[in-house]
């Protein structure tokens, strides 16, 4: 049975739904991923999967939550085995081929190795890295970084709680609200929303930099609120920590770099779209 959607958003990636599931009927897609899902291990039956690990593997394909409910009923089905275990005081998924017997020294590995990827202050300098990373290419771009952690422009204010936006940024009189995502998960459905509506509140259009995100997200953004999303696909890690880059690439099949820069085609289409937008303004 799927969990019920958290609020505490500034967690480690780990497994989750990414959607309310509030009176939803179950999704035919799941059973269309079954199969994705069936051939990796099959390809594999002497491997052990993180949960995280086969999500982002599909992405392209299958939204991040299809997959991951297809793997809890392929393990409660025993199609697949499913190893539960606990990672810095958060639940995780392991799984494997139901035929691997010989499963358990590489779920220790892997799980010790999610321990430090998980631990607060690095996830913690994972995320300011990646805020540094967008300071220095926005201001390169044009972007004027006007306030951090911001919940308060131009005379508006928002107190409907107390989360803010990650920066404010004005490039032609078009004053945008940041929301930077260096996580290997979609930021959660709530957060989005409620990150939509403050900068919907404060005026600003919103624009948020993630390293994947659901088409789905992506529409409402560009829609509803005019915004833009900007993906960077791979998870950006500081600089000094190659090994373990190597590592998580290699054990956990991750998507993570350590760029010097961001990627001048990234910012590009952001300018692209910015160039469009203020013609129309």
């Amino acid at each position: 049975m799927a969990r019920a959607v958290r609020y505490d958003w500034h967690v480690h990636d780990e497994d989750y739904d990414d959607e309310p599931t509030l009176a939803r009927p179950r999704d035919e897609a799941i059973d269309a991923a079954a199969p994705r899902i069936l051939q990796i291990f099959n390809d594999a039956p002497t491997r052990v999967f993180y949960s995280t690990q086969i999500e982002t593997q599909l992405e392209r394909d299958i939204f991040h939550w299809i997959t991951n409910k297809a793997l809890l009923e392929l393990g409660n089905a025993g199609k697949i085995q499913r190893m539960p275990a606990v990672v810095q005081g958060k639940s995780v998924n392991f799984y494997a081929h139901p035929k691997y017997r010989y499963w358990k020294r590489e779920q220790k590995q892997l799980q010790a190795l999610l321990e430090r990827i998980f631990d607060p202050e690095f996830t913690h300098a994972i995320g300011r890295h990646a805020e540094m990373m967008f300071d220095s290419a926005l201001s390169r771009h044009g972007f004027m970084i006007k306030d951090k952690d911001a919940k308060n422009w131009e005379g508006a204010a928002w107190t409907k709680t107390n989360h803010n936006l990650d920066r404010i940024v004005v490039r032609d009189g078009i004053a945008y609200g940041i929301e930077i995502k260096n996580t290997q998960n979609y930021i959660q459905r709530p957060e989005l929303d409620l990150k939509l509506d403050l900068c919907k509140h404060l005026g600003l259009t919103p624009l948020f930099i993630m390293r994947y995100a659901p088409k789905s997200y992506m529409h409402n953004i560009a829609t509803t609120y005019r915004g833009f999303g900007l993906i960077f696909e791979e998870q950006i890690y500081p600089f000094g920590h190659s090994a373990l880059l190597t590592e998580v690439r290699e054990k956990l099949g991750l998507k993570v770099q350590s760029p010097r820069d961001i990627k001048d085609g990234d910012m590009q289409r952001l300018v692209n779209w910015h160039n469009k937008r203020a013609k129309k303004t």
